[in-house]
C-alpha cells in the first residue's frame, strides 16, 4: 500500500497553544481576576476577565494551556486559539492564529514537553507512589496507513489525533518485539505523567496486528474536539474513539472522546468524573460496544458520570455493527 504523507505545521499550533497565560493576556485584552483566585482557589488554576467581563478558569490542559467559563452552563471553551475566536465573534482559525503569532515573536514561546497530561483531580492527589512515566516516540511509519488504509479513519482525524499528541510511538523493550516501534495511544495519569498506552504492534498476519496494552498504570486516552463542545463521549478503546471521532466531525457534532481502554477502574471513574466537572461537560455519552461486555462498562460508568451533573445517555453502535469500528468502515 502508498504510505500517505500528511503535511501540517504541527509544530507551531504546540507553540501557541503553550504560550503563558501572560502573553495571550496582553493580545486578547484579558484582565487577571484576583478576587476571583481568593474565592475560587485550586492550585494550579487561574482565573480572568475578558473585555466585555466574561470570567473565564485557565489551567494547564494535556496538550497545552486551556480555558473554560467559569460560570457553569456559559458556552465555551478550549485552548487560545478557541478563545481568540470566542472574543472575536466571526474570527476564524487563521485569524486566531495570526494575532497570537504577536507572542511567539515576542519570544513567549513555552519549551514543548513530549506529552502534556491533564492537571490533576484533587480526589486522586493523595498518591503513594508515582506511577513510571511512559516513554513515547514518534509514530512508527506505517501508522497512516494502518489507521486510514485498514481501519477506515480519515485522514483528517489522524492529522488531529497527531496534533493534540493522542497518536505516538512506543518501543515496549521486552519479547516478541524488543525493539520494534508500536503505535500508541497513550493515556494521561493524574500526576502529569503518561504511564500507560494502547498498543498495536507488528503484523502477525497478513492483516491483523497485535494488540496489547503496555506495562503501567491505567489512565484515560483524551482526544480533544476540533471546535469547543459541552459533550464529552466515552468509549472502550482509542482506535474505535477515532473512528466515533470522524463520525461525529462529519456530522457536524465535536464531542472530546476519551478511553477507557477497556473495563474502567474506580481510579477511571473517578479521573471521568473530574473531567466532565472540569470541563463544564453538559452531555456525556457512554459508546462503548452494542455486546454484553459493552453495555455492563456503560452501566459502571452511569454514576460516575452523573455525580457533575451532567446528562448520560447511551450511545451504542448500530445493529449489526459490535463497535463504532466496525461502523466507520460499514
Amino acid at each position: 500500500m502508498k504510505t500517505t504523507t500528511i503535511t501540517h505545521d504541527r509544530a507551531e499550533l504546540t507553540a501557541l497553544r503553550q504560550l503563558p497565560p501572560q502573553a495571550v493576556a496582553e493580545i486578547l485584552g484579558l484582565t487577571h481576576d484576583q478576587a476571583a483566585q481568593r474565592q475560587h482557589g485550586g492550585a494550579g488554576y487561574s482565573y480572568w476577565r475578558t473585555s466585555s467581563d466574561e470570567l473565564i478558569t485557565v489551567c494547564r490542559g494535556r496538550t497545552g494551556w486551556i480555558w473554560h467559563p467559569t460560570k457553569r452552563g456559559a458556552g465555551g471553551g478550549g485552548d487560545w486559539l478557541a478563545l481568540h475566536q470566542h472574543i472575536n465573534q466571526g474570527a476564524n482559525l487563521g485569524h486566531a492564529r495570526r494575532a497570537l503569532r504577536q507572542a511567539l515573536a515576542g519570544g513567549h514561546a513555552a519549551p514543548a514537553r513530549a506529552s502534556m497530561p491533564l492537571p490533576a483531580p484533587q480526589a486522586a492527589a493523595a498518591t503513594v507512589e508515582p506511577p513510571k512515566p511512559l516513554a513515547l516516540c514518534e509514530a512508527p511509519a506505517w501508522a497512516i496507513d494502518y489507521l486510514h488504509g485498514q481501519r477506515g479513519i480519515p485522514l483528517s482525524t489522524i492529522k488531529h489525533a497527531l496534533a493534540m499528541r493522542a497518536v505516538a510511538g512506543h518501543v515496549p523493550g521486552h519479547p516478541p518485539y524488543p525493539r520494534a516501534v508500536h503505535l500508541a495511544f497513550p493515556h494521561v495519569q493524574p500526576d502529569q505523567a503518561v504511564t500507560w498506552a494502547e498498543l498495536r504492534g507488528p503484523r502477525e498476519t497478513d492483516v491483523a496486528r497485535s494488540k496489547k496494552g503496555s506495562r503501567g498504570k491505567k489512565g484515560l486516552w483524551i482526544l480533544p474536539p476540533v471546535t469547543e463542545s459541552r459533550v464529552l463521549v466515552v468509549t472502550e478503546s482509542a482506535i474505535k474513539g477515532l473512528a466515533l471521532h470522524a463520525r461525529l466531525a462529519q456530522a457536524s457534532k465535536p464531542a472530546w472522546v476519551v478511553s477507557t481502554g477497556g473495563d474502567p477502574g474506580q481510579h477511571q471513574q473517578q479521573m471521568l468524573a473530574w473531567l466532565v466537572d472540569e470541563l463544564g461537560i453538559e452531555t456525556a455519552a457512554l459508546a462503548q460496544d452494542n455486546d454484553t461486555p459493552g453495555h455492563h462498562q456503560a452501566d459502571r460508568l452511569v454514576a460516575a458520570l452523573r455525580a457533575p451533573g451532567a446528562k448520560v445517555v447511551r450511545m451504542a453502535p448500530p445493529a449489526p455493527c459490535k463497535g463504532w469500528d466496525d461502523w466507520v468502515l460499514s
